[in-house]
């Protein structure tokens, strides 16, 4: 008898990890590492191997990305534990959301996941998540499993036991290759993945997946930092970093072979190409050189990508090349010297075709408007589209600031305002059509909107809006002037905090009217020149966000109840992206009169970095180009054509 029972300890031995043991700790020669102090206590007593397996590292201080702070932190093969000695025993030690981690890294947003219409019967349903958790086969299978495991803490019945070991379900059961290369059911969740391997003994057909061990693997991408991003025909220009050229210009169709570095402009560093502009078929930009800012074209191509025109710094940290804008034969360019100050210059794209249109401010003063703020300043330019010319504001020797309009050309460069001397800031200007516009003129106590007659440079005042001071801050009240189908639209901010809409009619242009907004307040106008619906992001009465509204001149219908940080109107969809950290969720509506659906997400890895969360204003075409994150391969180009997401190319691997 003894014999048999000493045979029984050997055979049992084996199977036991090889482990020694000392006081607090409990090492494991499979990995090499060892548990000790609290994070064994709760290892031995809520499931040991069998839930948490090895340990796959030391306990060292981690940061934890959602709390911003840093823990004790040890990594096992199916959990991560992290020390939390502010809270009470057991809930000193937490289980690192890992199930959820996973899904993050494939750029799945769980809790946007379709959910299930309601409760199965046999199965265990979460209606927190929209999940049902059931047995595969003859009453075992993950309900099972998760209803006969669990934390230890008798305050709790066997239901929260478990929910606190495993969390909420996050997906519904899928077949998936789990990273031993398997084919099988699984079902992800908060902390945890289970796995069914029907050929298995019963009392393994239920495993958990090895997420401490793929987490520990994960290589989260640096990404190339899509900037930039402009619109030309059907491609999009923007600048990136691939990892070996540096920060330079870029172009992409929309395709992986059709996304492609356009040239290494500074082959020993990067280019940084800035104020990007379609023109004339053909893209303009600049570039810094040192004491010079350079006027640069390409047609997309290495060999059509030439430095145009360069023009010397008036100083250090100041601009030769306050701005460009788009005419039909080329840009406009606000550009300095020392004898002219800065003033506007043509460029057609060729170094014969680059010259100074025009003194409008004689001498070398220059005609910039240069408006100072509390800390800096900024230049008023306000170039506006007038069939194919340019209206701009600018210094007009004794006449002050005026409004004028250029289609490149000397001859067609002309004044076009008459307003007395030495007053007025010219704010904002909008086309009304092809022979007025309207401008926002700023005054000391308040804004006037005034129409200009093209011919003769007479102005009329439609109406006016006081302005008001918040602190020390003298508040401009009327803004955001824009054109929606032959009227004028802006907003009015009011001492009483609210914002109003107005509108001016196009064919009389003789006054403006405030909006009838049902009580609402405008937070935000969401039009495109080039079509005439206008979206609405609006606010209750009580300031309180109430979304996304369509306006069709008379009514208004709410198109999504979501505060979207960034919106994009291409004609054929509303884009909607909201998030200013992780995850990014993107939104679409299929057509002008539908509702914003959800079309997918982006995950950010904030790390110590939470300012390179930073999204990129949206680009358009039939869709839309956008910079957008994602765990695996960082900050990259995506394309959305309003029904899916996906990412263009991974530029820096």
């Amino acid at each position: 008898m003894k014999r048999w029972m000493l045979l029984f300890l050997v055979v049992v031995s084996l199977a036991l990890p090889q482990a020694s043991s000392a006081a607090e700790q409990q090492c494991f020669e499979q990995t090499g590492f060892c548990i000790e102090g609290r994070f064994l206590q709760y290892w031995q007593k809520n499931g040991g191997l069998q839930v948490f397996g090895y340990p796959l590292g030391i306990a060292q201080d981690v940061y934890n990305q959602d709390s911003q702070q840093s823990f004790l932190t040890q990594q096992f093969e199916r959990a991560r534990f992290e020390l939390h000695p502010e809270f009470a025993a057991p809930y000193d030690v937490l289980i690192g959301r890992l199930g959820d981690d996973l899904l993050r890294y494939r750029n799945i947003d769980s809790s946007m996941l379709p959910l299930e219409t309601g409760s199965k019967a046999g199965c265990l349903w979460f209606e927190t998540t929209g999940h049902n958790v059931c047995n595969q086969a003859n009453g075992i299978g993950f309900m099972s499993y998760w209803q006969n495991h669990g934390l230890n803490d008798p305050k709790l019945d066997n239901f929260g036991r478990s929910l606190q070991l495993f969390g909420y379900p996050l997906t519904e059961p899928a077949m998936e290759t789990n990273a031993n290369g398997d084919r099988v059911l699984t079902q992800h969740f908060e902390r945890a993945r289970f796995e069914w391997h029907p050929n298995q003994p019963d009392q393994f057909k239920v495993l958990l997946g090895l997420v401490g061990k793929e987490s520990q693997k994960l290589v989260y991408g640096e990404g190339s930092n899509p900037s930039h991003l402009t619109q030309l025909d059907s491609r999009v220009f923007f600048t990136a970093n691939d990892g070996v050229h540096g920060q330079e210009l870029w172009v992409s169709d929309g395709s992986n072979q059709g996304t492609r570095l356009v040239k290494d402009i500074s082959p020993t560093g990067s280019a940084n190409p800035y104020k990007l502009t379609a023109a004339a078929g053909q893209l303009f930009f600049v570039v810094s050189a040192g004491n010079s800012e350079q006027l640069w074209v390409t047609n997309g191509t290495e060999a059509g990508t030439t430095m145009v025109y360069s023009l010397s710094r008036p100083a250090a940290d100041e601009p030769a090349i306050v701005d460009l804008a788009p005419v039909a034969s080329g840009v406009i360019v606000m550009g300095y010297t020392t004898e002219f100050g800065i003033e506007p210059w043509f460029s057609n794209g060729s170094n014969a075709g680059t010259a100074l249109i025009r003194d409008i401010n004689p001498g070398a003063a220059g005609s910039e408007i240069k408006v100072s703020t509390c800390c800096s300043y900024y230049f008023a330019t306000e170039f506006t589209p007038m069939g194919s010319s340019l209206a701009f504001m600018a210094k007009t020797g004794n006449a002050g600031n005026q409004i004028w309009l250029s289609d490149g050309t000397t001859q067609n460069t002309r004044q076009i305002s008459t307003f007395e001397q030495n007053n007025e800031l010219v704010t904002e200007l909008e086309r009304l059509n092809n022979d007025q516009i309207i401008a926002a003129v700023q005054q000391p106590d308040m804004v006037q909107i005034v129409k200009i007659e093209l011919a003769t440079g007479k102005h009329s005042q439609l109406t006016s809006h006081g302005r008001f001071h918040v602190g020390t801050r003298l508040i401009v009240s009327a803004y955001d002037l824009t054109n929606v189908a032959g009227k004028v639209y802006y907003s009015v901010s009011n001492s009483d905090q609210r914002t109003n809409l107005w509108q001016i009619e196009a064919k009389t242009g003789t006054s403006a009217n405030q909006v009838d907004l049902a009580g609402y307040q405008i937070k935000r106008l969401i039009t495109n020149p080039i079509y005439s619906q206008m979206y609405q992001q609006l606010r209750n009465s009580d300031g309180s966000e109430a979304g996304v509204w369509a306006w069709d001149g008379t009514n208004l219908q709410q198109r999504s109840s979501l505060d979207f940080q960034q919106l994009a109107y291409n004609g054929q969809h509303l884009f909607g992206l909201i998030g200013t950290n992780s995850p990014y969720r993107l939104y679409a509506n299929a057509a002008t009169n539908q509702n914003l659906g959800y079309i997918g997400s982006g995950m950010h890895h904030l790390g110590n970095s939470p300012s390179f969360a930073q999204v990129n204003r949206f680009s358009s075409n039939q869709g839309i180009f956008l910079a957008l994150p994602d765990l695996a391969h960082g900050l990259e180009l995506w394309y959305s054509d309003g029904n899916t997401l996906r990412m263009v190319k991974d530029i820096r691997p």
